[in-house]
């Protein structure tokens, strides 16, 4: 897959839902020669766009926020306790090596390393408020000099190249997304489109749609494709997953109420085009992505989300398939330029 090596760079980049300057520097330095407008937003939000003079503004979202742990209280022992930020499993840190993510007054940040322990009643079920942060320290105010209430604590930050083309890492979900719209504006540029992109590297999905909200506001697309992971599966099945979701079987295209249905034909008409495979999920109400946001802002914006068969969700060690990624990539691009000037999405007008 092209260009592998700015995912990685992405992911090397620790950015907990409410703290994600950093990744958003990443990405503008690295889409600098791209770009032809950068749009920030003081809620850490940014939209990177080409073509900003076309009628046609096609909105793409990817969010770069990731779930994490929060310090809430320094005990007397020296260890930490936390709560949730985001969708986080408990029992999927149990026994994991995480670094507290510390910035300074003057900004500076520092990766602080540690483990993640227990309560003994962890026993009876395991919650949040059962894991313990060691750093190593014995004393309260040892650990103080070091971190402070409110550091957000995530996984230790790997990526691994497995077998038959699988990838694996923390925060696919959604780097992936991010990553996969923002690959997609470059070939729209190196192929010539002409309808406007506009790429949200979007903040806050886990938490609040701060940045879907926003970016759907200050932009007024004509459309919006939101790109994020599924549940995959084909390993572990569950019950009330709507339809069967693989690696390596291509993009997860959504069905439900909050999908448009001309935009939905565009995607399958260009899929065909590129001979890309697709595979189904239903969301008959929310989708529990930005495109919950997005849809109905501005009135109602022509919204279609695309997803990644993902494996492992909300764990240290998410993998997916780097040719699906591929698939959406091109599909995307296949998509925007195919939108005609006059499309309306409505299919009154037809």
């Amino acid at each position: 897959m092209k260009n592998l090596d700015f995912l990685k760079k992405m992911l090397e980049v620790p950015s907990p839902s409410g703290s994600e300057f950093e990744i958003q520097k990443l990405i503008i330095n690295e889409m600098k020669d791209y770009d032809d407008k950068v749009f920030t937003h003081h809620n850490l939000n940014v939209v990177h766009a080409i073509n900003t003079n076309s009628k046609v503004k096609v909105l793409l979202s990817g969010h770069v926020d990731e779930i994490s742990l929060i310090v809430e209280e320094i005990r007397e022992n020296g260890t930490i306790r936390v709560c949730a930020n985001g969708g986080i499993r408990p029992y999927c840190y149990i026994g994991q090596h995480i670094n507290v993510i510390h910035k300074d007054f003057n900004g500076k940040i520092t990766k602080v390393p540690g483990i993640v322990t227990y309560l003994p009643e962890m026993q009876k079920g395991i919650e949040t408020k059962n894991l313990i942060i060691d750093l190593g320290y014995d004393k309260k105010e040892d650990t103080e000099k070091v971190v402070t209430i409110g550091d957000p604590i995530i996984h230790e930050s790997t990526y691994k190249e497995l077998a038959n083309n699988r990838f694996c890492a923390r925060a696919l979900d959604d780097r992936l997304g991010a990553f996969i719209c923002l690959e997609a504006m470059k070939r729209v540029k190196e192929k010539g489109g002409k309808n406007g992109v506009y790429v949200s590297t979007t903040v806050g999905e886990e938490t609040t749609y701060r940045g879907a909200l926003a970016a759907a506001d200050n932009i007024k697309p004509t459309c919006a494709i939101i790109v994020d992971v599924t549940y995959a599966s084909d390993i572990n099945y569950r019950e009330n997953l709507t339809n069967p979701v693989a690696l390596g079987k291509g993009p997860a295209l959504t069905r439900g109420g909050s999908i448009n249905d001309r935009l939905e034909q565009i995607v399958l008409n260009a899929a065909n085009k590129l001979s890309i495979k697709t595979q189904f999920e239903v969301a008959s109400s929310r989708t529990y992505t930005d495109l919950d946001g997005i849809f109905t802002s501005q009135g109602g914006i022509p919204s279609y989300l695309i997803s990644i068969p993902l494996r492992y969700m909300h764990s240290a060690v998410e993998v997916c398939d780097l040719k699906d990624v591929e698939e959406i990539i091109q599909l995307i691009t296949q998509v925007i330029l195919d939108i005609k000037e006059d499309e309306t999405f409505n299919l009154f007008d037809k």
